[in-house]
């Protein structure tokens, strides 16, 4: 599984309780969060001609909830990486999904993970 080396456990940074975690696995997507750097890697694991996301909330510490979803059509073996800078020792919940082709089905989606910033 090539995608597996993009996450480590790694020793923890500045945040006394950050972690990486990832959402999704084989067959389709998976999406991991590096709590170094603020990062979601995103990565299409299987030639299906359908396109990945990864999609997540992190509450802002106003209380304000920032939600994005981080598109990747490039196919089958790629990963594309998004930056962020989320507050130190935050939680971040994400998930991956698969967009379904068809309008009328709903997107195969993995169960929400949580990462700490």
């Amino acid at each position: 599984m090539p995608w597996r080396f993009l996450f480590a456990a790694g020793a923890a940074h500045a945040g006394e309780h950050s972690r990486n975690a990832y959402s999704g696995d084989q067959p389709g997507v998976i999406v991991y969060f590096i709590h170094k750097g603020d990062k979601f890697t995103v990565c299409d694991t299987e030639y299906d001609l359908m396109d990945v996301y990864g999609e997540y909330k992190y509450e802002r510490i106003d209380g304000s909830q920032q939600q994005e979803t981080h598109y990747l059509a490039t196919g089958d073996g790629t990963c594309f990486t998004f930056d962020h800078n989320f507050g130190e020792d935050r939680t971040v919940t994400f998930r991956a999904c698969v967009d379904q082709p068809v309008a009328l089905l709903p997107d195969l989606c993995y169960n929400w993970a949580t990462g700490i910033a």
